[in-house]
C-alpha cells in the first residue's frame, strides 16, 4: 500500500538566509517544509501537489510573488501567504485583490508565522 506524500509548507524566497532560518523554524514546530530559491524554481519542481500552502516572498527575479499567487489562484492551489520587507497599504490591497491568503512584513515575527500556521493547519 502506497503512502501518500507527507504535505508541507513551501516556503519561495530568494534570501538563502531566510530560507535556512524559516526551514529551521518549521522544523523546531515540527511541519515539514520545502524551499525554493525563486519561484520559478517551484513551479518547475514538480512538488506543487506537496504544498499545503505557501510563503512567497514579493520581490524576487524571474516571476514575482504576486505573479505567483495568481498564477496558483487560477489553478486552484494552496494558500499563500505574501512575506514582504516593501509593506505599504497599495502593496498589502494588491496581494488581497490577487488572492493572498495572508501577508507578512519582514522581518516575520514569530507570533505572525505562528498564527498563519493555526489558521491553516500547518500540523
Amino acid at each position: 500500500m502506497k503512502s501518500e506524500p507527507q504535505k508541507a509548507v513551501a516556503i519561495v524566497d530568494d534570501d538563502p538566509f531566510l530560507l535556512e532560518s524559516l526551514h529551521d523554524f518549521f522544523d523546531a514546530v515540527g511541519i515539514t517544509s520545502r524551499t525554493y530559491s525563486s519561484a520559478d524554481v517551484f513551479l518547475a519542481s514538480g512538488e506543487l501537489h506537496l504544498a499545503h500552502w505557501v510563503l512567497a516572498d514579493l520581490k524576487m527575479p524571474g516571476t514575482n510573488g504576486l505573479e505567483l499567487l495568481e498564477f496558483l489562484v487560477k489553478q486552484g492551489g494552496p494558500p499563500v501567504c505574501i512575506m514582504t520587507s516593501f509593506s505599504d497599504n497599495r502593496t498589502r490591497a494588491a496581494a488581497e485583490a490577487s488572492g493572498a491568503a495572508g501577508f507578512l512584513e519582514k522581518p516575520i515575527g514569530s507570533v505572525d508565522l505562528l498564527t498563519y500556521i493555526e489558521r491553516f493547519g500547518g500540523k
